[in-house]
């Protein structure tokens, strides 16, 4: 029995190190794929919080599960969307891993996703059934997440694929609002070529203006003003 444990903790270490050989020995002889070590995390997680691609495959090859959450209710997916390794994403989707899966903020793998701006898995996750308006805890959606942080075109991929432009969050915040405050012109242009609404108000009156005259981004006021914002 302690010889068993002792080679599932070597399988975990190995991934932690990105010892991709030694995992592949261990796993060929014998090592259990989704053990669980410390927390009950599994290498899979291990691997994919610190980008190791090639790890990822070995341990999904021999039938890792990438649906196994561990004590913070982390999935490997959950890691590497928040660890920013698109490649990692990617594989563990193609693999079924739950995409519905929700971080401790009550975010979805496509709000992380979307936030980065990283469009190819935004398509991607959308194809495979992703609920594109679902809210966090605070009512952010992934296309607020994107805007708020200037992603244009991630932006205009997700209006596209049917993307409510005007829902606001618990606050009343509007993705053009929050675009407007960053002073992203190009992404508050998409918006508002959408039907983003110019006069919307927050819960303390602010509008998309007023937050674009805070940001002193003047080619966002323009905008705003020649779409009729007052």
């Amino acid at each position: 029995m302690s010889e068993s444990i002792s080679v599932n903790e070597k399988l975990i270490l190995a991934a932690i190190r990105g010892d991709n050989e030694t995992v592949n020995i261990l796993l060929a002889t014998g090592a259990d794929v989704n053990a669980l070590g410390r927390g009950k995390t599994t290498a899979l997680m291990m691997a994919a919080s610190a980008g190791y691609l090639n790890i990822v495959h070995s341990l999904l090859a021999a039938g890792a599960d990438a649906n196994i959450k561990n004590d913070s209710n982390y999935t490997a997916l959950l890691y590497a969307v928040e660890s920013n390794y698109p490649d990692v994403v990617a594989a563990l989707v193609h693999k079924s891993a739950d995409i519905h899966a929700t971080n401790r903020y009550g975010e979805t793998i496509l709000m992380s996703v979307a936030r980065q701006g990283h469009t190819k898995l935004v398509e991607l996750l959308i194809a495979w059934g992703a609920d594109i308006n679902a809210t966090n805890f605070i009512g952010d959606t992934a296309l607020y997440l994107a805007a708020e942080n200037g992603h244009t075109y991630t932006t205009q991929i997700l209006i596209d694929y049917g993307a409510c432009v005007n829902t606001a969050n618990i606050v009343g915040w509007t993705p053009l609002m929050m675009a407007a405050a960053r002073g992203a012109a190009a992404t508050v242009a998409v918006l508002l070529e959408n039907g983003a609404d110019v006069n919307a108000q927050n819960r303390w009156g602010s509008t998309a203006l007023k937050e674009a005259k805070k940001a002193a981004s003047f080619a966002t006021i323009e905008l705003l003003k020649r779409a009729g914002a007052k």
